[in-house]
């Protein structure tokens, strides 16, 4: 099967370039590392948000166009538009440069790179899942998380304190809450969401992903397949003497490859149409592995070809994230991206609800078990709370372990939290020495900050 693939994928890169020769707007899509300003993919953000948020969380587009994309409204750009028949978006830029997103039932949407059209749809990667990807009917007569159903009842301090959550100024000025999730002995003890949103739809996850592709690599080294204190299998980097065979696993986990990068930067890859590969495999060193901590979406991403590369088969690579994580924990609701080389976009691209977030919680505050079955390999939830070596703690500032952000030096926020973490204020928080979640999800403007320090404190209060 990977035989097949690639030989597939060395054709289409054969066309790309041929097309590539006509189509003059191509190249501002192909950045070193993914880099690219705002306004260069614009379009995309547009199309690609447009059509995750309309068919897959079934929202309008007048209040996606509201929410979502309001950080492109500076820009002048005409109202993307939804091809409802063809389940498409499209989208320009104002050079008349358009993109266009691409949704599938089991596999999200995905942008299609500046050469393709639309009759091109029929190449990008698909997967059927088994019946119990769609949430059964006995779900709702299931209490959560195991199911959906929930019943809880709220003082008048909680109530004030939710009301808080999504009043735009308590834990941030300007800040624009979706959704909050409570759970305390493993038990919905409260929720509420944003006018529009609600339990079975949700927001883009931003980098609360990275934390999502730490899980699915704990989930590989359980069984065997990976081993993270051993060099990264990256195959662009297994020739001759490449120093990049010094990057560990643990060191792409914890920020510290030493790779260059442009910053966080890869707009290229998620709103211009670059695919992952060519995006991320080839940069080099400028550290030395381990020496350097430098938060990077492409650290992320290469954890992710690596497994691609471990699995050896695009079907179970495809299926991997749902098979052995969404599925197994009641994570139905929750979508991980590809690029159109079949490239899972898990530092940024997933799509959820603060449900399932929630659950996700739950697995890391129960140890790695979920329902009695082991899902995570011993001392994993553990690992992901340890402190990157090459980012020294400092109290009143945040830190970092594997693909998850530290807390515990913030004031009023207890020993032992940790938290996943996305752009516009994306967090499943774990608080084990208060056996609690704490889910929140924002749309919060550019520039704007929510303060989950101050929220985990003022939710430890109320409802301890």
């Amino acid at each position: 099967m990977r035989i097949v693939m690639t030989v597939a994928l060395l054709l289409s890169g054969i066309c790309g370039n041929l097309v590539h020769a006509g189509h003059p707007h191509e190249a501002a899509f192909t950045r070193p590392y993914g880099a690219a300003e705002t306004s260069e993919v614009a379009a995309g953000y547009a199309a690609l948000f447009t059509c995750s948020a309309h068919f897959i969380m079934g929202r309008p587009l007048h209040d996606i166009i509201a929410v979502e994309l309001v950080d492109l409204q500076d820009l002048g750009l005409d109202a993307p538009e939804i091809d409802a028949t063809r389940r498409l978006v499209r989208a320009r830029d104002r050079h008349g440069r358009e993109m266009i997103a691409a949704h599938r039932d089991t596999m999200g949407c995905t942008l299609l790179p500046p050469h393709w059209d639309e009759a091109d749809v029929s190449k990008l990667p698909y997967v059927a899942h088994s019946p119990a990807y769609a949430a059964s009917s006995d779900r709702q007569q299931t209490d959560y998380p195991m199911g959906d159903q929930v019943s809880f009842s709220l003082n008048a301090a909680q109530k004030r304190l939710l009301e808080q959550t999504f009043d735009g100024k308590t834990f941030g000025d300007g800040t624009v809450s979706v959704g909050t999730v409570i759970i305390k002995d493993g038990v919905l003890v409260a929720e509420q969401y944003r006018q529009g949103f609600g339990p079975y739809s949700g927001y883009r996850t931003w980098s609360t992903a990275k934390s999502v592709t730490a899980t699915l690599i704990g989930i590989a080294v359980r069984d065997g397949l990976m081993d993270i204190a051993h060099a990264a299998p990256i195959p662009e980097w297994q020739y001759f003497d490449d120093p990049r065979q010094a990057i560990t696993l643990t060191h792409l986990l914890r920020m510290s490859s030493g790779l260059a990068s442009a910053g966080a930067g890869t707009g290229a890859l998620y709103f211009g149409g670059q695919d992952v590969v060519s995006s991320i495999a080839n940069a080099p060193l400028e550290a030395e592995p381990g020496t350097r901590w430098k938060y990077a979406n492409a650290d992320t991403l290469l954890l992710l070809h690596a497994l691609r590369s471990v699995l050896n088969d695009d079907l179970r690579y495809l299926r991997f994230p749902y098979d052995e994580l969404f599925h197994r924990i009641g994570m139905f609701h929750s979508r991980l991206e590809t690029d159109h080389l079949g490239n899972f976009l898990g530092s940024s691209q997933m799509y959820t609800t603060a449900r399932d977030l929630g659950r996700f919680g739950l697995l890391y505050l129960n140890g790695g078990v979920w329902d009695g079955t082991r899902i995570l390999p011993e001392g994993w939830t553990e690992f992901v709370a340890q402190s990157a070596p090459a980012l020294p703690r400092k109290d009143g500032e945040q830190g970092y372990g594997a693909q998850f952000w530290l807390l515990d030096r913030l004031e009023g926020v207890p020993a032992g939290t940790y938290t996943t973490a996305g752009n516009k204020g994306q967090f499943s928080t774990i608080v084990p020495a208060h056996d609690m979640v704490i889910v929140r999800t924002g749309v919060d403007p550019n520039g704007v900050r929510w303060q989950q320090d101050k929220y985990v404190a003022a939710i430890i209060a109320a409802f301890d």
